[in-house]
């Protein structure tokens, strides 16, 4: 996989070389490394660099629609979950909340999985000659899209819902464009699991307890990632 993708990549710049020369750029490809971060029943490390966080790397191909808007194709592999801190165990033990295949000695105090997504987005960037000049090196963009998302069990401990995963996706970066064909840039994107939770739940325990109780909130509770990432990129 890794040599597909090397490969891919180079083969995209050669042609950036020769076709950026004679048009207008209408592809970008970039490539980035990101921290993820993990928001859920089991606490919240967003923009928390102290809490335990995960790393992971993205490669994205964009084509521009025109000055205002962009399509984009993702792809990233990284591990993604969390470790509880100790107001999220004593937070957790309260509700006598457990994982409920890892065994009766283990409470839900960690989440580690490898989570392989494919996304599509759809970007509008502000340097289109409307708000910002179109001729700018800022290139700051918001973008709103959805993923695939493929989840593995690295503890391998039953906590994860392993299988694929729709995500609803959004985010904003800035990128800054020098020579004629290149930038760099730092984007900050969120990822919602609006249908299935990453983090094994008890679905009979929960069915069983009154809708107000803290434990139905608890596990009610929607799985979030966000990633910082700090990206390079070619336009052709």
């Amino acid at each position: 996989m890794k040599t597909i993708i090397v490969s891919f990549c180079l083969f995209l710049m050669a042609i950036s070389g020769i076709v950026g020369q004679t048009s207008a750029p209408k592809f970008s490809l970039t490539e980035g490394f990101f921290v993820q971060h993990y928001s859920g029943n089991l606490g919240n490390s967003f923009f928390k660099f102290k809490t335990v966080c995960f790393g992971g790397g993205n490669i994205n191909l964009g084509y521009q629609l025109n000055p205002s808007f962009q399509v984009d194709l993702g792809f990233s592999m990284g591990d993604f979950g969390y470790v509880a801190t100790k107001a999220d165990i004593e937070r957790i033990e309260a509700l006598e909340a457990e994982c409920p295949t890892c065994g009766e000695a283990l409470d839900m105090d960690q989440l580690r999985s490898r989570m392989i997504a494919g996304n599509v987005a759809l970007r509008y960037q502000f340097s289109n000659g409307y708000l910002l000049k179109s001729e700018s090196p800022l290139k700051p963009y918001a973008y709103l899209g959805f993923g695939l998302n493929n989840l593995r069990d690295n503890m391998r401990r039953h906590c994860v819902n392993e299988g694929n995963h729709w995500s609803i996706n959004s985010g904003f970066g800035l990128a800054y464009r020098f020579g004629t064909n290149y930038q760099i840039g730092y984007n900050v994107g969120f990822g919602c699991f609006p249908f299935q939770k990453v983090y094994n739940t008890d679905e009979e325990l929960i069915a069983s307890i009154e809708e107000e109780d803290a434990y139905i909130k608890l596990t009610k509770q929607k799985d979030w990632y966000l990633q910082n990432m700090l990206f390079v990129g070619v336009t052709f």
